[in-house]
């Protein structure tokens, strides 16, 4: 009886060593960070009920711990204000690579007729412009 004690005692242990939390992403979280944007394109002779497409280029990253997040937008019927954003995880894994956004595609709709334009926010607060002409 004793040693089934013992046992079941070894046992508990065992399973709440293995259970250990992982400490990486709490003493490493994730950084935020502002992608600067390249370059962008907005299509041209798009009709408005259709989707606008703005394809953006730009470098992400050196190593594999950078990553594309997500896009900040605030809009009105004529214009799109973006700010694209990352993130950087520390590891000691991270291998050398060039992350880049390539001809990524940012959409907008609804349009309406008139013209657009889309303004990228940069990091240290200058702007990247595209303007395009939403047909009836």
């Amino acid at each position: 009886m004793k040693s089934l004690f013992v046992l079941t005692v070894l046992a508990v242990l065992v399973v709440a060593v293995s259970c250990k939390k992982d400490d990486t992403f709490v003493s490493n979280p994730p950084q935020e960070f502002q992608v600067k944007i390249d370059s962008i394109k907005l299509s041209k002779n798009v009709i408005w009920n259709d989707t606008l497409r703005a394809r953006l280029w730009g470098k992400i990253g050196s190593s594999t711990c950078y990553q594309f997040a997500r896009y900040e937008t605030t809009r009105d019927s004529f214009r799109a204000t973006v700010k694209v954003i990352g993130t950087y995880t520390p590891a000691s894994s991270c291998g050398a690579a060039i992350v880049e956004l390539r001809s990524a595609i940012y959409r907008i709709y609804p349009v309406y007729p008139g013209k657009f334009t889309l303004t990228i926010q940069q990091p240290g607060g200058t702007t990247l412009q595209d303007t395009t002409t939403i047909l009836p």
